[in-house]
């Protein structure tokens, strides 16, 4: 499971946010948890260890700053997820 204050603090990083900014926490926090459903319903489970920690991170701020534009995603997280997916099922190393 992953800590959800960890990754907060981690997105505001991305987004350029003090740390001490918290008007934005509650819909961060829910995007976060929106984020981790989406990736836990394409079966990628949250160990909680930094290469998940990151991935929900990456994420999430992908999808809050692309919420309003219909690009599709990156070719790195992309790759990221699935290579996540695949090592989950044993076809890759960790």
């Amino acid at each position: 499971m992953y800590d959800l204050s960890q990754v907060l603090a981690l997105v505001k990083q991305r987004l350029d946010r003090l740390p001490g900014d918290t008007r934005l926490d509650g819909y961060l926090s829910s995007r976060i948890r929106g984020a981790a459903e989406e990736l836990e319903k394409a079966g990628i489970r949250l160990d909680g260890g930094l290469a998940d920690t990151m991935l929900l991170t990456d994420y999430t701020v992908w999808q809050y700053q692309n919420r309003d534009n219909p690009n599709a995603q990156p070719l790195w997280l992309r790759d990221a997820i699935r290579k996540r997916w695949v090592q989950q099922r044993g076809g890759g190393a960790k």
